[in-house]
């Protein structure tokens, strides 16, 4: 016991820089709400209170996180540690944050860390939809939360987007540590730059570039400055977090909103080699990357099957337009989460197709959630290349290509582990909720709703409320997190830690 708490004092540098991000958004929410308040561009009068609240706690987690990293020189980490460091950063991070927005609101801890870690891991299945907890207390809807609570929310998604452990390197982080080993441990195996510690500056230039393009976009198309850098933020990050518990049909039949949301997603769920390229206007590497060019199929498909069954469905045109059909299907592909009409009444293949969308997901090299594109063509290459061994003549060598990315044993192994862990994890979430839940919720709402939070989308068939009982809320809950981090991490974090404690 002693010496786990030496080795986890000796790590506390790490965890001090993860309470330092954590404590940004509570610093930043209601300075940026003031800055807005004072430019009248918002209306709203929060209460002082909240303001003082997140402010405090935000110096509170600053400080914290100041001490912790300064007591001990960080050591070097091994593959090992770096993964369970990264683990529990994201266990940690929600639930410290989950603490003042339990008593900002006054709700449980539970229904705090539940809306935290949706926020964090950038699924965006909000919690937040108003009713009585079946923990006890009033959750309120996203429409009666303080401005601050809301600024707060699109921050979390924002910085959750790019990655804890990456905004860490990028900002935060003092030359010298194993930056290469967190790095890889977060899921980022590509790299802009040969310095990771470029590269990690390099994407967090990205990703403010395209925020703010995507804020200017979003405000040419009809919507205000301020909800226009919020969404903006919960857009590129894949998030989905909304200032409006309708989200983007507040702006129904607005189809320049709903093209510009559409766009600042669908960035979001490009990889940031193809987004540096387009930054530069580097048009002819961008079309020649095999997963750019995958993504375009895959959003002409998707809006062509989503399109056919609402057009096969009067129940389903009753209460959508084809744009809302193309939209949530888009925003299942983006998991982005935004939506503009809700999923209630619609027919099961519609949700179906929803959750295969949502589990293939964006790209690999990107903020969106699922399986990731590149994973499933590294499949299809495997399968294909198995067929051909098994009729080309003896000696064929087959092509381990696609586009410009040669495949190699590891990549391809860690993409066809990723995928099965993925499913794994998924069957047994499913399950469990099936065995707990299945005479109070119907099947395809919950295996919707495992799916969203699995692969980090937020869209909800209504299941995901304050009165959902505990053991849903945790099923969910620990889905969102694994769907973070690919599942992997935490099965090496366990093996790890129990070689670590064993005699």
């Amino acid at each position: 016991m002693l010496r786990f708490l030496w080795v986890a004092l000796s790590y506390s540098y790490y965890i001090g820089l993860s309470l330092a991000v954590a404590s940004l958004s509570f610093i930043g929410a209601p300075v940026l709400y003031l800055l807005f308040y004072s430019l009248g561009m918002v209306e709203v009068e929060d209460d002082p209170m909240i303001l003082i609240e997140f402010g405090l706690w935000g110096a509170l987690l600053l400080s914290l996180g100041a001490l912790l990293s300064r007591l001990s020189t960080p050591p070097p980490l091994s593959k090992g540690s770096a993964i369970l460091i990264t683990v529990f950063v994201w266990l940690f991070v929600p639930i410290a944050s989950a603490i003042p927005l339990s008593q900002a609101l006054d709700i449980s801890v539970v229904d705090a860390a539940f809306e935290a870690i949706a926020g964090w891991t950038t699924t965006g299945l909000t919690i937040m939809v108003g009713g009585e907890s079946s923990l006890g207390g009033y959750v309120p809807s996203v429409d009666d939360l303080p401005e601050t609570v809301k600024v707060w929310r699109s921050l979390i998604q924002w910085e959750g987007g790019v990655g804890i452990v990456v905004f860490t390197i990028a900002f935060l982080a003092r030359p010298g540590i194993s930056a290469a080993a967190l790095y890889l441990a977060e899921g980022r195996y590509e790299r802009l730059e040969a310095s990771l510690k470029r590269s990690a500056l390099k994407m967090a230039q990205v990703y403010m570039f395209f925020t703010g393009l995507g804020a200017l976009l979003l405000t040419v198309s009809g919507m205000d400055v301020y909800h226009s850098l919020l969404h903006s933020m919960t857009a590129i990050s894949t998030a989905g977090f909304s200032t409006w518990s309708d989200s983007i049909g507040r702006f129904k039949g607005d189809y320049w909103v709903y093209a510009a949301s559409l766009a600042v997603s669908l960035w979001g769920a490009m990889s940031f080699a193809d987004l540096d390229n387009l930054m530069h206007g580097r048009l002819r590497r961008l079309l020649a990357s095999p997963e750019f060019r995958a993504q375009i199929v895959l959003i002409v498909l998707a809006s062509a099957l989503a399109l056919a069954i609402w057009y096969t469905s009067p129940a389903m045109q009753k209460e959508y337009m084809a744009a809302d059909a193309v939209y949530n299907a888009l925003s299942a592909l983006t998991t982005v989460g935004f939506g503009t009409a809700g999923l209630d009444g619609v027919p099961d293949s519609y949700l179906a197709l929803l959750v295969v969308l949502s589990m293939i997901g964006g790209s690999a090299f990107s903020t969106a959630g699922g399986i990731k594109i590149l994973r499933l063509l590294i499949a299809l290459k495997v399968i294909e290349m198995e067929a051909k061994l098994l009729i080309m003549p003896r000696g064929y060598v087959p092509r381990k290509r696609i586009g410009h990315l040669k495949l190699d044993e590891p990549i391809m192994r860690r993409a066809l582990a990723v995928i099965a862990a993925f499913m794994v994890a998924y069957s047994i979430l499913v399950l469990l909720a099936f065995l707990l839940y299945s005479e109070r919720y119907d099947p395809m709402d919950l295996i919707f709703e495992v799916t969203s939070a699995l692969a980090n989308i937020g869209l909800s068939t209504g299941v995901t409320s304050p009165e959902a009982p505990l053991g849903l809320k945790l099923i969910l809950m620990v889905g969102m997190i694994l769907g973070r981090l690919e599942v992997v991490p935490f099965i090496v974090a366990a093996v790890y830690l129990a070689r670590f404690v064993r005699p």
